[in-house]
Parts: C-alpha cells; structure tokens; sequence
C-alpha cells in the first residue's frame, strides 16, 4: 500500500456502530472491539465501488459470514517465552482448538481507510485495495487478528497462516485462513490446539525496516511503514 505523508486524523468515534459488550478475553481496554468494519469518510466514489463486489465479479474470491462476537477459534495471549520471542512482553494470537488445513480462521477487522486518511506510524495497516491504497487500520479498533504475529523468529517452519481476499455480503475483507496442505504436505497438520497462528507480512514490511527481504515470501500485505516494533501482520 502506498502510504503518504499526511497525518492521520483521529478515528470518530460517532463512526463505531458495532455492540462491543462481548469482547474476547485480555481485549485492551484501549481498543474497541468490531465485529464488522468501520469505514472512513474520506473514502471516495472510486474506493467505495472496488469494496464492494458480487458474486460474478470476484474471480473465485471465498464468500464467508459476518462475524458474531470474538472467534471461538482463537485465544490472545501475552508472550512470555522463550526469551528469543520477538513479541515478547506483548500479545499473539493462538488456537482455541485444531485448525483444519486451507480452513477460514477469521476476518481481520479495523478502521477501512483512504491513502488520505492513512496513518504512517501505525502498527496495524493492513492492504486491502492496493491499486488505490485503501488499507485497514485496526490501531484504535478491530479484532483478534490484530494480535497475528510474523513467523520470523518464532517458527523456522514458516507460516501456517494467510491472509486472503474474501467477501462478506458483497463486500471487499481480508481474511485469515490455515495454510492449504500443499505440493510439499507443509500444512498437512493444520494448526494444532495452543500453537501460535503465524503469517507472513511479506517483503515490503521488512524491507521497511531494513530486514533481509531475500528472507521472506513474495506477499506483501502490511503497508511499509507499518508495524514499527511489533511482531505483526503481513
């Protein structure tokens, strides 16, 4: 996602529809908890229609169901070991029971922002139309997804999760999905009960920071000057 310079412009509050009396265990109390989208006013005529898609225009995109409240596939944690943890002291997102290979885990919620309104010192900017740099921001507001840390560092496996494009009532998500078995059986398992989920943010994260970019996969989810510190999502 091309970010620009601008400052990103507080988060109204007025724009936060969703209930948030049922919130998942160790939730900060900072951040308010969505179990749908919530969009920024600057998003124009252009960004809006390419959130939106049907059913014949989505080239084999999954359609799946709006969220009900926290996933009860996932638990949040604080990472306490081991000591080589990127995201120590901080929180990651784990299995509540076996995931299935190429199985949909959850949406990943937040603040659908214009490459106007997008915040160059945000952590949690996730691309989600890249041609016209609309992201997700789920600093202020999201989900459990918020919480997906990087597999660097933490698996020499790799990941066992993505992000993939989805539809939810004929609008544009970004999902969380078990990696699919693949040629090589890499997923064969899943992911076990109490493992970490872990993704890829992809070489614009990394090449960000000054990290190896040979190091990791093609993708290239999480917006470049996103994820400063934090272990997160790619």
């Amino acid at each position: 996602m091309t970010n620009t310079s601008k400052k990103h412009s507080p988060q109204p509050k007025t724009r936060v529809r969703t209930a948030t009396q049922a919130r998942p265990k160790n939730w900060p109390e900072e951040v308010t908890f969505l179990k749908r989208p919530v969009y920024s006013k600057a998003l124009g005529h252009q960004e809006l229609s390419a959130l939106r898609l049907s059913t014949s225009t989505a080239n084999g995109t999954q359609n799946q169901k709006e969220a009900a409240g926290p996933c009860p596939l996932v638990q949040t944690h604080a990472i306490t070991s081991p000591a080589s943890h990127p995201a120590l002291g901080q929180s990651g997102l784990f299995a509540a029971q076996q995931l299935p290979p190429n199985s949909f885990i959850l949406h990943y919620l937040g603040f659908v922002h214009a490459s106007s309104d997008t915040d160059p010192e945000s952590n949690y900017d996730l691309s989600l139309v890249r041609e016209l740099g609309v992201g997700i921001d789920a600093t202020h507001m999201g989900n459990e997804a918020r919480f997906i840390n990087d597999y660097r560092g933490i698996r020499e496996e790799g990941p066992n999760a993505e992000f993939r494009d989805t539809i939810v009532s004929g609008e544009r998500r970004m999902s969380v999905y078990v990696l699919p078995e693949g040629k090589s059986g890499k997923g064969k398992k899943g992911i076990r009960k109490g493992e970490e989920i872990c993704v890829s943010y992809g070489k614009g994260f990394w090449k960000g920071r000054g990290a190896g970019a040979e190091n990791h996969d093609s993708s290239d989810r999480i917006s470049e000057s996103s994820r400063g510190g934090v272990a997160k999502v790619e």
